[in-house]
């Protein structure tokens, strides 16, 4: 277990309610001025308010980097079905998402006709219907926290943190990262950092999410930043293999990755991930037992030399 990874799943291993986020965010502030930088709070917000307001913490200047490294903190509910992310075969990815609508539509209806058929009271199966989907929905939203969250994103953070410690005097003013929150909550945390610093979209940003274990180191450019030579170029030359991981830049093919490289125009993500037969590569995020180390100092490697590299 990476000593960061360890920390947090001993002291903060639910980050969901304000409370909660916000002794960690005290916990990684200090760890990040131990490491000699200023972090910042960056609060937003949300026009829905559940869960409190969303704050980032932003390490740098995100105006002046070359090169923005995020990952988000927060966690969020446990889910009806196990989540599985499968970025190559959007797809299959779009169908299994599909499955808890219709389990929840398909049970809903079985369950309110077989409370009210007994009874021979047709007149209350439709209303019956709606109260148990309305219940699902807010199960969906409110129900219980999700606790398996080495993967997602507790292997993330310990990335990043790795990386801030890890970098050259040199390096630092060439890299900013943030820290961020609303993750499960429609990338919030990432839409208002885009709008704090405007610069972002046009910079290079790379998203670690769900690092834990895997076969395969899976990067990933968005359909920008897989035309982007120069930067693929220093990527190829930043990241290798390890013993047990192999590194795979995919530059072609349809890629879809849930997280929040979806808010920037030209970012990458990266994830690590399994071959399985019949469906491509796949991230299974409450599965993860350990952070596995070599992966978090590939990680801590291969970004390091990106940032003194990249133009």
């Amino acid at each position: 277990m990476n000593r960061f990874a360890d920390r947090m799943a001993r002291e903060f291993p639910v980050r969901r309610k304000p409370t909660e986020k916000e002794k960690f965010r005290l916990w990684l502030v200090g760890t990040l001025r131990e490491q000699g930088y200023q972090p910042k709070l960056q609060h937003r917000e949300t026009a829905l308010r559940i869960g409190g307001d969303v704050t980032n913490v932003v390490v740098g200047d995100p105006e002046k980097a070359k090169l923005i490294l995020i990952a988000h903190y927060d966690t969020g509910v446990r889910t009806l079905l196990p989540p599985f992310y499968m970025p190559t075969r959007p797809l299959t990815a779009f169908l299994y998402l599909a499955l808890t609508p219709v389990l929840a539509l398909l049970g809903s209806f079985v369950l309110s006709f077989a409370l009210t058929f007994p009874f021979n009271a047709p007149y209350l199966t439709l209303p019956l219907f709606l109260i148990l989907m309305v219940t699902a929905l807010l199960y969906l939203r409110f129900g219980p926290s999700e606790t398996r969250n080495l993967n997602d994103n507790t292997s993330g953070v310990a990335a990043l943190l790795e990386t801030s410690a890890a970098l050259t005097p040199g390096s630092r003013d060439k890299v900013a990262f943030a820290f961020l929150d609303g993750g499960f909550g429609g990338l919030s945390g990432a839409k208002g950092f885009r709008a704090r610093y405007p610069s972002a979209k046009e910079k290079t940003v790379i998203n670690v999410n769900c690092v834990a274990e895997g076969g395969e180191l899976l990067i990933l450019p968005n359909k920008y930043s897989r035309w982007d030579g120069e930067v693929l170029d220093a990527i190829l030359d930043s990241f290798e293999n390890g013993e047990h991981t192999t590194t795979f830049l995919k530059t072609d093919g349809l890629i879809y990755y849930p997280s929040d490289n979806r808010a920037f125009r030209h970012s990458f993500a990266i994830c690590a991930c399994e071959k399985i037969r019949g469906f491509g590569r796949i991230v299974r995020p409450a599965k993860t037992a350990d952070v596995d180390p070599e992966k978090i100092e590939l990680l801590k490697t291969g970004l390091c030399k990106l940032a003194e590299t990249i133009q």
